[in-house]
């Protein structure tokens, strides 16, 4: 559900529209609808992130919790190194 929310929340397509038609009503309601949609996505943000950080910390990782940033800097520069060798064309 939650990814659900932060992927409806972000910039889409289907909201382009609603714009080109608002638009027809003046500035005034496209600012409206700017604004709403701003607060909306900043709100589900919030609210997913600190719901998401209490979860995490029902859990307890370990030894991760002590190497995890060696554990996710090797990831990120295995990922380098791949891509490095095996470009995306």
């Amino acid at each position: 559900m939650a990814l659900l929310l932060i992927l409806g929340s972000s910039p889409m397509i289907e909201g382009i529209p609603a714009f080109f038609a608002a638009g027809q009503y003046g500035l005034g309601l496209l600012i409206i609808m700017a604004l709403v949609f701003a607060a909306a996505t900043i709100a589900t943000y919030i609210v997913l992130s600190v719901d998401s950080a209490k979860g995490l910390d029902q859990f307890r990782f370990g030894q991760f919790e002590q190497y995890g940033e060696i554990v996710s800097g090797m990831l990120i520069a295995v990922v380098g190194a791949v891509f490095w060798f095996w470009p995306v064309t």
